[in-house]
């Protein structure tokens, strides 16, 4: 079946690359549109071999499981007819994410489908967004995606650290000239919280290799980036449960400084929404919660509801 894809279609084809993967809920909530509407033009979709769907159990809600989208060959293939994905970006940047990597993907973006809310909300605030995984993203000489860095961690370290977030952000106020850097990691609770060797593999090395990322300064060579000024940046990490929120909550605000370090769990930004007081900052559970854009613009923030 041939189709012409219309403005619409070439905008999930670009979603879908950018994002790798995404539910019928995500699609509905990047487009705004009604989640039947969405299905029944998956489905033609589907017919002309542009997307390809298979059913998952997500574990969140009641109800038929849900379908996860992403590219196939025809959709590919019109993304690099149209100029948007160059001929030179190889499949494995583009094709679907590992099935053991599924959860964490669609967590993040989930979180990313949440920023796109902030512009829409407050007018004068403007969010550009780097993901690892988007074949979008630009790449360095090495061919590892920009964000992909490393740093010392510890005195004497003789060997950097690498890392990679799993995205990294600006929100700028244009109306003050004003930009905050925010980095992203969405837990699934994998990683032990802290080994008892304090080597690699856990959540504390996690940190103290944010934590010696912010000593260095190294963070401001996204000032070329977003051509603008850094004075620090904001860890915000989202876990897939509550109860490993309160256990990395509680190792947070054990190793000090930590107060960059903000951390919510999935329900409380698919519930609430991601500029909404749902932040414990520092680690601090028992302290007010708070807003990424402070007290007066979290007031102004709409409450949102879970799609998924």
């Amino acid at each position: 079946m041939h189709l012409m894809p219309n403005k619409s279609d070439s905008e999930l084809l670009f979603a879908l690359a950018d994002f790798r993967v995404l539910t019928v809920s995500q699609i509905a909530a990047i487009s705004n549109g009604n989640i039947r509407v969405v299905r029944r033009r998956l489905g033609v979709l589907e017919d002309a071999s542009l997307v390809r769907t298979m059913p998952v159990s997500l574990g969140r809600g009641r109800g038929r499981p849900e379908r996860v989208v992403s590219l196939a060959t025809g959709g590919i293939d019109t993304l690099r007819h149209e100029g948007i994905l160059s001929r030179k970006v190889p499949l494995d940047h583009i094709a679907p994410i590992e099935p053991r990597l599924l959860g964490h993907q669609l967590l993040v973006n989930w979180f990313r489908i949440r920023l796109r809310h902030i512009p829409r909300s407050h007018s004068r605030m403007a969010v550009e967004f780097l993901s690892p995984t988007s074949p979008l993203t630009p790449r360095r000489e090495d061919g590892q995606p920009i964000v992909c860095d490393s740093v010392s961690v510890g005195p004497g370290a003789r060997t950097p650290t690498d890392f990679t977030p799993d995205g990294v952000f600006s929100i700028t106020d244009r109306k003050q000239s004003k930009t905050l850097l925010f980095f992203l990691e969405a837990d699934m609770g994998t990683e032990t919280v802290a080994s008892p060797s304090g080597r690699g593999g856990d959540f504390r090395r996690k940190i103290a290799t944010y934590q010696a990322y912010f000593r260095n300064g190294h963070y401001k060579r996204y000032e070329k980036i977003w051509r603008c000024e850094l004075r620090g940046f904001r860890l915000l990490v989202v876990t897939a449960t509550q109860a490993r929120l309160t256990a990395l909550c509680r190792l947070v605000h054990a190793v000090p400084p930590s107060d960059f370090v903000w951390l919510t769990g999935q329900d409380w930004l698919l519930d609430r929404g991601l500029a909404s007081p749902i932040w414990a900052r520092g680690g601090r559970l028992n302290s007010p919660p708070e807003s990424i854009l402070g007290t007066a613009a979290a007031a102004a923030a709409p409450i949102t509801g879970s799609q998924s």
